[in-house]
């Protein structure tokens, strides 16, 4: 059961290497322009968030998440093969919401899975074992996208994606469920927390380096294009991103007993504007593969490290809404709004000023974190520190 876990996040996530870094260059090859292109960046992740109450529905109607895994990925499969024959924009919109709608579920029952798996096994410990398989997909895809089939991509994107989301339909069906249905965010939990001026104050700096972070994830293969960057090199420089986040995901045990969550969140945040302040003097592409160790950084800043703050801000009792409140405002409204407004940047002023409106956003979000932190009065589990 193991290696199947194993698999399915690093299909999952090879299939993000795959359209994260390069369905705006497949966009863009298409003829659509850059507003056209940021529209439907920006509108896939906030669609995913409106059509939660879809997949709420369909949990309560088919009560087994293998089955919702699966209906996901074939519509995945179906929007991409959609994707291959779009000639106009509106028929490449739709199939993108169609994308997001279908992809919405995917990664939250599938996490959800394993974490039951783990409980029964006694090693809830052990998911960032598990996770650091994604990162390790989606640095094989990564370059190797790049590397072998960057000048051919309309023809080979959207069969690659096919493929992969069929093979992760069928091997949704052996992966082992204890029952539960699948629950999108309680509205009685929304309620409660939206009184919390403290968790507001870090959802709002959350959405502005979400942004800054859905900007970078779409824009930067165009970027080092515009560089002149070889194919092998975007590739590389795609990957080494994810495959920094492996040794940094292997050291939050070790960091947690010896910094406090605070001070690991804000770090993240502080290095991301100098990281996007660099890329707006680099003329030489080679020079932004360094940078790339901020992005592992970052990666446990807000991927690890701050669910862990949310988990001790939210009742017991609203865990799961204000997780996916988290991750509603960060990777959905965030970086949607962010890829929409880059598309508009790159279609007037061209695809370096993203980097300068990235330093604003991230700048605005680390005031907004560290007003957050100075309101917030969590305490900290026994092994790890706040303060």
């Amino acid at each position: 059961m193991k290696f199947k876990f194993q698999t399915f996040i690093f299909l999952q996530y090879f299939s993000n290497g795959i359209y994260g870094p390069y369905l705006v260059v497949y966009l863009s090859q298409k003829g659509f322009s850059g507003a056209q292109i940021g529209l439907m960046l920006g509108v896939m992740p906030i669609a995913s968030i409106i059509f939660q109450p879809v997949w709420g529905y369909l949990s309560d109607v088919f009560n087994q998440r293998r089955i919702l895994l699966l209906i996901g990925s074939l519509g995945v499969a179906l929007a991409c093969l959609g994707l291959v024959y779009a000639e106009t924009f509106i028929a490449a919109f739709l199939c993108s919401l169609l994308f997001s709608i279908m992809m919405a579920p995917l990664i939250p029952i599938s996490t959800a899975m394993l974490m039951d798996h783990l409980e029964e096994l006694g090693k809830p410990e052990a998911f960032s074992l598990f996770r650091l398989w994604g990162s390790l997909g989606f640095g094989i895809s990564s370059i190797l996208m790049a590397g072998l089939f960057l000048d051919q991509i309309l023809v080979y994107f959207g069969w690659f994606m096919v493929v992969i989301y069929v093979m992760l339909g069928g091997l949704s069906l052996t992966l082992p469920e204890k029952g539960q249905t699948y629950e999108p965010m309680s509205i009685n939990g929304l309620t409660v927390l939206i009184k919390k001026p403290e968790f507001l104050i870090f959802l709002a700096g959350s959405a502005f380096i979400g942004a800054t972070l859905g900007i970078s994830l779409n824009y930067q293969t165009l970027f080092l294009q515009n560089l002149n960057a070889s194919s092998w090199l975007i590739g590389a420089i795609v990957s080494i991103q994810a495959l920094l986040e492996i040794p940094f995901m292997l050291m939050v045990p070790w960091l947690l007993r010896r910094f406090s969550i605070r001070w690991l969140i804000l770090a993240g945040a502080l290095a991301l504007p100098l990281r996007w302040l660099s890329y707006i003097f680099i003329k030489d592409p080679a020079w932004v593969l360094p940078t790339q160790v901020i992005n592992g950084i970052s990666t446990i800043s807000f991927f690890v490290v701050a669910i862990a703050y949310i988990d001790q801000l939210v009742s017991p009792q609203w865990r799961a809404t204000g997780q996916g409140l988290y991750s509603a405002v960060m990777w959905g409204i965030g970086a949607g709004l962010g890829s929409m407004a880059g598309g508009y940047f790159l279609g007037w002023y061209g695809v370096r000023s993203v980097w300068y409106m990235n330093v604003v956003l991230g700048m605005l979000g680390l005031g907004l974190i560290m007003i957050g932190f100075r309101k917030s009065k969590v305490t900290q589990p026994q092994g790890v520190r706040t303060e």
